[in-house]
């Protein structure tokens, strides 16, 4: 919110210049910035009358005027279209200043000295363009006379940042009540007295709610007998100063009254309500309705409007309708002060995609109880600068606000919260300060009034920061904690992490990625029969993304052609996140462990060719992963899906447990993603293998005895994985058995037809002594018949 330190100025006294109070009202409300004026600069310029003007002699386009500046006249040149004698305008005499540093002199134009020139709006700052020289209302100032302090030419501004909590700082007077805080000066409001005469408003107008809901209040008042016309000086510089432009006095004075309390009115012409009645309603589907700024809407239900006796004239809380608006011959007013509910108010606006600055304060809350004050500012306003009669009372449908909340707040915590000591009298002064209601209770308490401005204050650790901010953030001591929250355990994370640092080890790079999916990207990856039933949103952030993922890889993939579309070829990316789906009639969700390796298969060496990851280096990562993890050596199992390149595929088993698919992705999905290079993946359940890691190990001695290897190629049928003749191995259990590993697998002419030889190193050791010869060979012999019969397998 923009806010003039001259505006302020009329509720509450302060010498702090535009920087001191900003930094002031950062250290105790919120962000705030003092903002160059696009005036600041100006200097030197008065208000001057124009006595006579002629018809340069040498250009058609330019006049000659004579100007009383109060120091004696001046002969000026000037080709603005609205110059004429009588009018009081701007001059910038010889050495004046006007906006952008520019400095004025004399000059000769066409032959005719010019001594200084007569400015526009645009000149001084004022406005981004302008058609002629700035007109000044004669009965406001005299020639020579200060235009400066008049116009609003030495105020400076604050950009302040104010928060959704603060609804009562988007007025000034809201902001006023912080300074007078700060400063510790009196704040004052605006005088509210007003002359009434005529018939009773209750007489002239009629108001009837339809949704208390939506409108639980609503006031109206008449003022009769106005004449619209220009706003004063003061008024156009009150508004110029935070960024509204003047339109006419009755626009201007609610535009002002908006500003000034943060609270929205309304005037519609009251000779163009029909039945000069006011009807609160819910709009009916397909209504159309056409706005102030000339654009017909498509209204539902959702919108709530304010209709006269025949149709609807405004949008509640949004923006007037355009046949109901003030105009120049509009002589008599029904001033609309509304309380909107903010939920209706903003649905209406996002649905129609209009934000306004009334909307905007709708939506925040306004409070309830000051809509009285506020009726009775802008009639006198009216009645002050518009000379309109101000029927007496209000039309007042509805309800008021709910009585004012009083909350305990025992001073002793007020001390063992901000960490050092806030006696009675401090917490009592800076409450006060605040425009809050103290009394003492029992006890050493204090009984709180929070004043219905404060809608964010309802609980007492919130007057405790009303302390807080009095003293200013920078008055807490730095102290450690006096207590500490206990967060639930998480049985799994310190498993996860276990994993996570293990795959940094290895060279991978997590990210982070969304938890929402598009349902197209499940399907391209095999779809629910093979991920799971998806949750749909009932309310999704992104609509592009209306499901729970029940994969990571879609996502992770999506990073990964990123990075290869910016030129980042060579990629070791994981994630460890969740996953969602259905489960019968409730839901599930799981952790899962997803990567993804692209490019080369190890940095490039000067000399050497360099080739693109593979199967196998996917594979080593995963079996790298596992000895890391200290977890039984992994098992492959078979793959049979869309996903993975056949031939290149697995499934991963740890302990007997499939924990998901690796390999090479297939070609079909590659050109989903439009990839064309080999990549490797991997999604397997995080949770099943953090279920196989082993705690702290207990120590082992070094063996004292030797080893003794014995190699065997068994030929199998082609079918046969080597996994599988691996598992058989260790399931024997044989007790001098201690690793069995594959070097070799070979396929040629000597074998015969749909047949393989898969070479094993076996190798035995006791820690009680030196085996034997004829020990190995027993329980080497017996492996090899064990695996002949189950495998119908030769010894090559």
């Amino acid at each position: 919110m923009i806010v003039s330190l001259n505006w302020l100025k009329r509720y509450v006294a302060f010498d702090l210049d535009a920087r001191e109070l900003a930094l002031r009202l950062t250290d105790s409300l919120t962000e705030a910035e003092a903002v160059p004026s696009p005036w600041a600069g100006v200097a030197g310029v008065v208000a001057a009358k124009v006595v006579t003007v002629e018809t340069h002699p040498n250009a058609d386009k330019l006049k000659v005027c004579v100007v009383d500046w109060g120091g004696g006249s001046s002969t000026v040149v000037c080709g603005a279209p609205n110059v004429r004698a009588g009018m009081t305008s701007v001059l910038a005499p010889p050495g004046a200043t006007i906006a952008g540093g520019h400095k004025i002199g004399e000059a000769k134009i066409r032959g005719r000295r010019s001594h200084g020139m007569l400015v526009s709006a645009q000149e001084l700052g004022l406005e981004e363009s302008s058609e002629g020289i700035l007109e000044l209302d004669a009965e406001s100032v005299e020639p020579g006379g200060d235009v400066v302090s008049l116009l609003g030419l030495d105020d400076e501004i604050i950009d302040l940042d104010v928060q959704p909590n603060r609804p009562d700082c988007l007025g000034v007077i809201g902001v006023a009540r912080e300074v007078a805080a700060i400063t510790g000066s009196e704040f004052r409001l605006p005088d509210l007295g007003l002359p009434e005469e005529g018939p009773a408003a209750s007489e002239l107008c009629a108001v009837e709610i339809e949704d208390l809901h939506g409108c639980p209040r609503y006031i109206a008042r008449v003022i009769s007998d106005v004449v619209t016309g220009p706003s004063p000086a003061w008024l156009q510089a009150a508004l110029r100063s935070v960024g509204s432009r003047s339109i006419s006095n009755i626009v201007d004075i609610t535009n002002f009254v908006m500003l000034e309390w943060g609270h929205p009115i309304h005037a519609f012409d009251y000779d163009r309500l029909a039945d000069h009645k006011i009807v609160v309603r819910r709009a009916n589907a397909g209504e159309k309705m056409t706005t102030l700024d000339g654009i017909e809407h498509d209204l539902n239900t959702e919108h709530l409007l304010i209709c006269d006796g025949r149709e609807a004239v405004a949008l509640a809380g949004i923006m007037g309708g355009l046949d109901s608006e003030v105009e120049d011959t509009t002589r008599n007013i029904l001033l609309e002060v509304a309380w909107f509910d903010p939920v209706v108010v903003r649905r209406g606006a996002r649905a129609l995609g209009v934000r306004t600055d009334a909307s905007q304060r709708f939506e925040h809350g306004i409070d309830p109880h000051a809509m009285d004050s506020v009726a009775a500012r802008a009639c006198s306003l009216m009645a002050s600068l518009a000379e309109g009669s101000v029927a007496p009372g209000t039309v007042d449908a509805g309800r008021k606000g709910d009585d004012p909340v009083r909350i305990t707040l025992d001073v002793e915590k007020v001390t063992s919260m901000l960490g050092s000591d806030v006696g009675r009298d401090e917490s009592v002064g800076a409450l006060g300060s605040l425009g809050f209601g103290v009394d003492d209770a029992e006890s050493g308490r204090l009984s709180v009034e929070v004043p219905s401005y404060r809608s964010d204050v309802t609980v007492a650790a919130d007057l405790i920061e009303e302390v807080l901010r009095s003293r200013g953030y920078e008055g807490v001591p730095p102290c450690v904690p006096f207590h500490s929250i206990d967060a639930p355990p998480d049985e799994g994370s310190a498993a996860r992490n276990r994993v996570l640092d293990a795959m940094v080890r290895l060279g991978f790079t997590e990210v982070k990625t969304t938890c929402f999916m598009s349902p197209r990207a499940i399907e391209r990856l095999g779809g629910p029969s093979v991920w799971g039933e998806p949750i749909e949103l009932s309310n999704p952030f992104n609509k592009e993304l209306p499901l729970m993922r029940t994969a990571v890889l879609p996502s992770l993939l999506d990073v990964v052609r990123r990075n290869r579309n910016v030129g980042e070829r060579d990629l070791r990316l994981f994630e460890i996140g969740k996953v969602f789906t259905k489960e019968g009639k409730g839901y599930g969700e799981r952790w899962v462990l997803a990567g993804a390796m692209t490019g080369a298969a190890a940095r490039h060496v000067w000399g050497s060719e360099s080739r693109s990851v593979d199967f196998f280096d996917g594979k080593g990562a995963l079996w790298a992963l596992a000895e890391a993890l200290d977890v039984d050596t992994p098992e492959v199992a078979c793959y049979d899906g869309e996903l993975l390149e056949k031939g290149a595929c697995s499934g991963l088993t740890v302990g007997g447990a499939e924990l998901g698919p690796f390999g090479m992705l297939s070609k079909k999905v590659l050109s989903a993603w439009e990839m064309t290079d080999p990549v490797f993946v991997f999604e397997i359940d995080l949770d099943g293998l953090c279920g196989h890691l082993r705690g702290a190990g207990a120590y082992e001695e070094l063996p004292r005895y030797p080893k003794s290897r014995r190699d065997v190629a068994l030929v199998v049928d082609e079918r046969t994985a080597a996994g599988d003749v691996l598992g058989a191995v260790r399931g024997m259990q044989e007790p001098l058995l201690v690793d069995v590993r594959v070097f070799d697998v070979f396929r040629g002419e000597q074998l015969p037809s749909g047949k393989k030889s898969l070479a094993f190193g076996m190798t035995y050791m006791s820690r009680e002594r030196t085996l034997k010869d004829e020990e190995v060979d027993g329980a080497h012999t017996r492996i090899v018949e064990h695996l002949m019969g189950a495998f119908d397998a030769t010894v090559r």
